[in-house]
């Protein structure tokens, strides 16, 4: 007999991806949610889901095996309180991942505060160009795969493991649950500040992390990250490290090349070259943890040569919108002071000469907040011209505590830059919309938020300006 689940929230990226590793292992899928945006309505029309608008106890089936429940969801929906009043199982959305997919094979958790989408999507990909046929469950969509999940077929999973909170019931961090035999811990510092109100929370989380990791394991770590040094501090697991002097793996020789870079990893005297085909030096270090999965699983250079000349990325991680004449439309996911950095940064090598434009949206939980009012003008000045939409839904955030984008704008101008600040996209359209297209010059949107009617926008402009 098929069996039935059933997913309050489905809507999630996350969720939306649980859906279809349940989809591909036969079950019959139901699930609810407030409202089904592109592409998730797509995703889930194609796996024929059956769906239901808004929340009510109704929508969950009289026969159904069992439930998983969002962490968007809280005490008080509907659906939560029929499933607690009726004693019905049951799980996280993490737990499900780890009970009904991770369970048996080689859990590789790839996690940290930057880098860990494109890493695990490397990861994935490596795997997969070894004949290893690994499942995978993603946040971002990498370019190399048509979903961000897969089932696995062989002997390896991969997550990308989030630290943030799990569900109502369960408020530990969701990578507790996918308990790692193989760990990489990418760029680690501070963040979800609205979960961990510390650093030293934040780091406590890893080290704990680190402790589910068996002897028998690896754990990898980006020794150029403090956090990440004392996250493994007191590791029983082996620990290789990649970074600059003085860890295991030392990159070196790192050089723009045919739109990458050419870089170089040393370790106890042996040197390779090699070639990340990514915009971003940020990217070497993301891609070299996964050379080192590698070396560590013993897979030959021409496998690891293979995989870094076809990996394509990740979906909305400097990915071009489009080009009109000179102006050249990216968008970016960066959703913190550092990603920011790290972005705008590398723009100068993949598009020599160019001016470039950033345009920012403060919508991440902690960037509409003024936890990094601080730091945020050094981040944006990379940029030669910024502009700033205002900070998202503003009026749920306290005055206090609300990123001030007067100040900030007040900072960059000191700092000799151009810059705007706009109420909403509309304004921006405007702006973008009366630019001289013939400039050699690079727009690029920084946000983390649902901004496709922008995008899409953007998208056609270039389309209207072509005809």
């Amino acid at each position: 007999m098929v069996k039935k689940v059933f997913l309050c929230g489905i809507a999630g990226t996350g969720m939306s991806a649980l859906a279809g590793l349940f989809k591909q292992q036969g079950y019959e899928v139901y699930g609810s949610d407030n409202r089904f945006y592109p592409p998730v309505d797509r995703l889930l029309a194609d796996l024929q889901v059956t769906l239901f608008q808004g929340f009510a106890a109704k929508n969950i089936p009289a026969q159904i095996d069992f439930c998983v429940i969002g962490n968007a969801i809280s005490r008080g929906n509907p659906e939560a309180e029929y499933i607690l009043d009726h004693d019905l199982e049951y799980f996280s959305m993490a737990e499900a991942l780890q009970r009904f997919f991770i369970k048996g094979k080689r859990s590789l958790v790839v996690a940290g505060s930057h880098g860990k989408t494109t890493t695990a999507s490397f990861v994935a990909h490596l795997l997969t160009v070894a004949g290893l046929r690994p499942g995978f469950f993603i946040g971002g969509k990498p370019v190399n795969f048509n979903a961000n999940h897969l089932l696995a077929a062989g002997d390896y999973f991969v997550s990308e493991g989030d630290e943030y909170e799990t569900a109502f019931f369960d408020r530990s961090a969701k990578f507790f649950k996918y308990r790692p035999d193989l760990l990489l811990i990418t760029a680690l510092e501070h963040d979800h500040i609205d979960f961990y109100r510390t650093a030293e929370s934040y780091l406590q989380s890893f080290k704990n992390l680190v402790n589910q990791v068996p002897g028998r394991g690896r754990i990898i770590i980006n020794a150029d990250y403090e956090m990440a040094r004392q996250a493994v501090g007191r590791s029983f697991t082996p620990v290789v490290s990649y970074g600059c002097a003085g860890a295991d793996y030392e990159i070196s020789d790192l050089r723009p090349s045919r739109g990458g870079y050419d870089f170089g990893l040393e370790r106890s005297g042996r040197r390779w070259k090699f070639h990340s085909p990514l915009a971003g030096p940020y990217n070497v270090w993301n891609l070299t943890a996964g050379i080192i999965l590698a070396h560590e699983l013993g897979l030959p250079e021409t496998i690891i040569a293979e995989a870094l000349a076809t990996f394509g990325g990740v979906e909305r991680r400097l990915t071009v919108l489009g080009q009109w004449q000179n102006t050249v439309f990216i968008e970016d996911f960066a959703h913190h002071p550092t990603a920011i950095t790290q972005v705008l940064g590398g723009l100068p090598d993949a598009y020599p000469g160019r001016k470039i434009v950033a345009v920012f949206e403060p919508r991440s939980w902690s960037l509409r907040r003024n936890y990094f009012q601080g730091s945020l003008p050094a981040s944006l000045g990379r940029a030669d011209e910024i502009v700033i939409k205002d900070v998202f839904e503003k009026e749920k955030i306290p005055a206090g505590e609300r990123l001030d984008t007067v100040a900030l704008q007040a900072e960059l101008e000191a700092m000799g830059k151009k810059v705007h600040v706009f109420a909403d996209y509309d304004g921006i359209q405007r702006f973008v919309g009366a630019m001289d297209f013939s400039r050699k010059q690079v727009v690029i949107l920084l946000s983390n938020g649902d901004v496709r009617d922008f995008t899409a926008w953007v998208k056609g402009l270039v389309e209207k300006k072509e005809k």
